[in-house]
């Protein structure tokens, strides 16, 4: 398929989506103003920012073409074989084998056993262990990790061999990659196509319920975080991992998404970021299981289509990885970049090959605006593009349904502004019931807030207790002195005053 024939193709998607995701809210006002100018860059754009990412895609026997998604299911994971992991080990203990004395065969023999029959009985299992325990005595811990108890094997037998390319690290990975094998009884899409970026996360008031919304919602407009759905989409090096919650059902691509996690790879580099993972739970907290899989899978695939061993070393980005690794959120890029952020858990993996030469790359870019399909850094909408529909906040600058905005005071001028900044920065008149800004406002002695103008035409200071009443409740009156002032009735009652009847 062609690049011109991809557009075309991504087109349909986008607008498929786009249709998809408002069966099931009212909230569609966005949905309505999506244009064609936005369409048709989004998918051109698409096309040629994930070029290396497609042709690298295209080499998997299941990459779906009309879905510009890897669809990985149990036709392409499966359970170890155990055959192949005794034949792999066999090959990497051959040489040492030839030499060593016939016991010591006998106990590698043992060893071996331990990772290829794991449904041997109890006893045998025991000797198997003992014989890993006369190899090497610290390798075998319970809860330890099959490849690495192996490479400890290695390790003391004085097998392994570091050097990239060797033959060692070609068989290892293999025979780790054996051990970990397993069979996923679901469908993940691994996909580069708009649509699922756009989507990524599900609409909100569904009315079916809510599911994994988000700040990226692409229905509404009370986060600007959404711009990063286009700006996601527009970059080379971002892919979105999901899961649906029925793969029968096209729809549910689109609109009923249970998992999803962006992942961020250069082609060639090396080096692989798994994002926050987000699931009908809300979040990273209590999908650690889900994620290890997603990232399992991904570093899988991407080492086999790059034809290199499946040798990755992973770090918390936050927390342990190496001070040189940096990824960075582009110039205009307007999404959430959770991975930045320590309680997200974001992970980063170099594979060996390229341990000593990865780079550091930026993830993201401008999003599109809805209306005219112009590069925006926020929101949804560019400044000329904030409709009837859609206006601006004149406080924050964000772009927002006009049932959500409202009319306030600011000095002299009337203004637009969101429902945040109305609670943060305005106050409502107890006289006029009309919003002003928080600095322009008094307290009353009855303790209500009073714009200046109506404090002008129907409040006055009380000279005794230094606060403003209503005229209904002011008096003129003397003091000691016979000194004229204004006070309130609750001043005068003080006995300190009296009223001249003259």
């Amino acid at each position: 398929m062609s690049s011109k024939e991809i557009v075309g193709l991504l087109r349909k998607n986008i607008w498929q989506a786009i249709k998809d995701y408002g069966i099931y809210t009212s909230q569609t006002e966005v949905l309505e103003d999506v244009s064609d100018d936005f369409v048709n860059r989004l998918a051109k754009d698409a096309v040629e920012a994930k070029q290396d990412l497609r042709t690298l895609f295209r080499k998997s026997p299941v990459w779906n073409e009309e879905l510009q998604a890897l669809v990985i299911n149990g036709t392409r994971t499966h359970d170890p074989d155990y055959s192949r992991i005794k034949a792999l080990a066999g090959e990497i203990f051959c040489e040492y084998c030839r030499t060593c004395e016939p016991e010591m065969q006998g106990i590698i023999r043992r060893a071996i056993s331990f990772f290829c029959r794991p449904n041997a009985s109890e006893e045998r299992r025991e000797k198997y262990i003992e014989a890993i325990q006369k190899i090497a005595p610290k390798a075998y811990k319970p809860n330890r990790k099959l490849s690495r108890i192996f490479k400890n094997i290695c390790d003391v037998l004085g097998v392994t061999d570091e050097t990239q390319g060797s033959d060692f690290q070609r068989l290892y990975a293999q025979l780790a990659d054996e051990l970990s094998a397993k069979k996923i009884n679901f469908k993940m899409y691994v996909s580069i196509n708009p649509a699922h970026f756009i989507t990524m996360s599900n609409p909100k008031n569904d009315d079916r319920g809510q599911m994994l919304t988000s700040c990226h919602s692409f229905n509404s407009t009370e986060y600007e975080y959404n711009c990063g759905c286009a700006g996601y989409a527009r970059d080379s090096v971002t892919m979105i991992a999901f899961t649906v919650d029925d793969p029968d059902d096209p729809e549910t691509l689109n609109n009923r998404k249970t998992s999803r996690q962006l992942f961020m790879y250069k082609v060639g580099n090396g080096l692989l970021l798994q994002s926050r993972m987000y699931n009908t739970n809300g979040g990273t907290y209590g999908a650690q299981k889900e994620s290890i899989l997603y990232r399992d899978l991904i570093q899988r695939e991407i080492s086999e289509l790059e034809g290199v061993p499946n040798l990755w070393k992973t770090y918390t980005y936050c927390k342990d990885k190496p001070d040189n690794i940096c990824i960075t959120r582009a110039i205009g890029f307007g999404g959430y970049a959770d991975w930045a952020y320590e309680e997200f858990d974001a992970k980063v993996s170099i594979r060996t090959d390229h341990k000593d030469d990865y780079k550091n790359f930026e993830v993201g870019t401008y999003g599109l605006c809805i209306s005219c399909g112009e590069e925006i850094g926020e929101g949804l909408y560019c400044d000329d593009c904030g409709n009837e529909n859609h206006i601006r906040c004149e406080c924050c600058e964000h772009h927002y349904h006009r049932e959500d905005m409202y009319q306030v005071h600011d000095g002299a001028d009337i203004i637009w502004v969101c429902e945040s900044c109305l609670d943060n920065y305005y106050t409502l008149c107890a006289h006029c019931e009309e919003y002003h800004s928080n600095d322009q406002m008094v307290l009353t002695a009855n303790r209500n807030w009073v714009c200046p103008n109506c404090l002008d035409d129907y409040y006055e200071y009380c000279d005794v207790c230094e606060e403003y009443h209503h005229q209904n409740e002011m008096n003129t009156a003397f003091n000691s002195d016979d000194d004229e002032c204004r006070i309130c009735d609750d001043c005068l009652e003080s006995g300190d005053y009296y009223y001249c009847d003259k």
